[in-house]
């Protein structure tokens, strides 16, 4: 069976970089595809990327929007560079430019493309919810990448609790950035459900809702390369190999949640089948109202894409 290929437009980008780096090293590589829009900066990533393919089972090349028809996963990671912006709301008006022709293409691919997109570049919520409009592919074939979330819940519970953090499980739903919803009441750590103190709580949530905050006062025009890839790549290994496991992405609702025309994050499973399988859990009053306005917040800023990215 040939290596998946995956497409990555942005590659060379920090984390379209670091993911094609990430790929193409692992223990199961894949095809990988760069695409960008500044032709001499993906032939210094293939030049450089060059010495490790002839070590692994893999081949890395440039490429344009014609090699989406093929893919396995196509992952949008381009964007303006990062900058200091108060929200990540902020870089909808740069971004939908520059994801303009990507976005076009995308919604032109057939309705049984059989493929995977995977939406990175931020506000990645609006920006999915456009493409699920607009895309005659499958919705569940469109994810919004929104991980990183759940993963510094995780970290900041393992703090509080003195537990290593690779033994709690917790998920943050609802819009990637200043509508996630950390979800209290599904914390477990070694597979026990563990419930926190208010003042565990209150410091679990402070840490998690103030980390972009803390990252943009540092005042580094970096993006979170490492993390973003380490997990992208773990979604792209299940989608490729369908070996079933639990996410929490943007994904577009019809009617799950009471949620119709948006992409937002939501627990899911890839791998089990052809398409993603979104799970509908029982929420607390508070967090069912947090999640709704996240969508309301997320539709109204979806609405600005239209404009720019109508085909």
């Amino acid at each position: 069976m040939r290596p998946a290929k995956v497409t990555i437009v942005g590659g060379y980008g920090g984390v379209g970089s670091a993911l094609a780096y990430t790929l193409l090293t692992s223990a199961d590589p894949c095809g990988v595809v760069l695409l960008g829009r500044r032709s001499q900066y993906v032939t210094c990533q293939l030049m450089d990327l060059d010495g490790i393919t002839p070590f692994r089972r893999t081949t890395v090349r440039s490429g344009d929007i014609d090699d989406f028809a093929d893919s396995d996963v196509v992952v949008i990671t381009a964007s303006v560079p990062f900058g200091s912006p108060a929200s990540r709301r902020e870089f909808l008006p740069r971004n939908i430019e520059i994801l303009r022709p990507y976005f076009r293409a995308l919604a032109e691919l057939p309705a049984d493309w059989p493929g995977h997109v995977i939406v990175v570049t931020n506000p990645v919520d609006p920006l999915t919810t456009w493409l699920g409009h607009s895309a005659r592919i499958d919705r569940h074939r469109l994810l919004g990448y929104s991980w990183n979330d759940s993963l510094r819940l995780r970290i900041a519970v393992g703090q509080v609790l003195g537990a290593p953090a690779s033994e709690v499980v917790g998920w943050v739903i609802g819009e990637h950035g200043d509508g996630c919803v950390p979800l209290f009441d599904r914390i477990r750590v070694g597979g026990a459900p563990v419930r926190l103190s208010p003042e565990q709580e209150r410091t679990v949530r402070a840490e998690t809702m103030s980390w972009y905050a803390r990252w943009v006062a540092l005042g580094v025009s970096r993006t979170t390369a490492w993390t973003t890839a380490t997990g992208l790549a773990g979604m792209v290994h299940g989608l490729a190999s369908r070996t079933p496991s639990d996410w929490c992405a943007a994904v577009p609702l019809h009617g799950e949640y009471d949620i119709d025309g948006v992409a937002i994050g939501v627990p899911i499973t890839i791998g089990a089948d052809p398409v993603s399988q979104v799970h509908e859990w029982r929420l607390a009053q508070h967090d069912g109202y947090a999640l709704h306005h996240a969508a309301d917040v997320i539709r109204r800023h979806a609405y600005q894409c239209d404009d720019v990215l109508a085909v």
